[in-house]
């Protein structure tokens, strides 16, 4: 069970707004927020939106990746945008020891606690706590977190990176098995490769 496909969100006992979500809401539906879903925002233009638009993206993608109900959240754009920026940092980071210390001071700084959620297949994952009245940049901080910690215990590395393709700057999740991945989809290795080739061509 990897952070690929399984939330991070869940229970606690019912209590005040602060409490986290009771295991009752996690099991009735299903909740694949994951890593896709963290590479889903890291990607977002969020500089390119102003406040209604952040909310309406941060709802979408939300919904797109299985939890309409983290994107009921509160949205705010400077701190959404910040948090980003913090977790795209994380991605740069090729040194396995780096990126160990990274995520230890970023899970430590969290203060968040752990919980299983049962998924809609039945199964179970450990993921943070989501208070209910989580902001979005809080949201998102917690989760990417511990999705990308969870990624490099399976992996033995940080198997993610940046976009090498000129003028792209996606981030991405390596899923491969042998060579490390260089770009975040097909398209952009093919359009890179092709413009090498041409170059090369060209200078014959």
């Amino acid at each position: 069970m990897t952070a690929r496909d399984a939330s991070p969100t869940a229970p606690s006992p019912a209590a005040p707004s602060h409490a986290a979500r009771p295991v009752a809401d996690v099991a009735k539906r299903a909740r694949p927020l994951g890593l896709r879903f963290i590479v889903a925002v890291a990607n977002e233009p969020w500089q390119e939106h102003d406040a209604a638009r952040t909310a309406e993206r941060w709802a979408v993608l939300c919904t797109e990746h299985g939890d309409p109900t983290l994107g009921n959240s509160p949205v705010r754009d400077a701190a959404l945008r910040d948090a980003v920026t913090e977790v795209r940092t994380l991605f740069a980071i090729a040194e396995p020891q780096a990126a160990a210390n990274a995520l230890n001071a970023a899970l430590a700084s969290a203060t968040a606690t752990s919980e299983l959620a049962q998924l809609a297949d039945g199964r179970w994952a450990l993921r943070p706590a989501l208070p209910y009245d989580a902001r979005a940049a809080t949201a998102y901080r917690m989760l990417a977190v511990a999705a990308l910690a969870d990624w490099f215990a399976e992996r033995g590395r940080p198997a993610w990176g940046h976009c090498a393709a000129p003028g792209c700057g996606n981030v991405f999740i390596d899923e491969g098995r042998r060579q490390p991945q260089r770009f975040c989809t097909p398209t952009c290795a093919t359009r890179t490769r092709v413009a090498a080739h041409r170059r090369g061509t060209a200078g014959e």
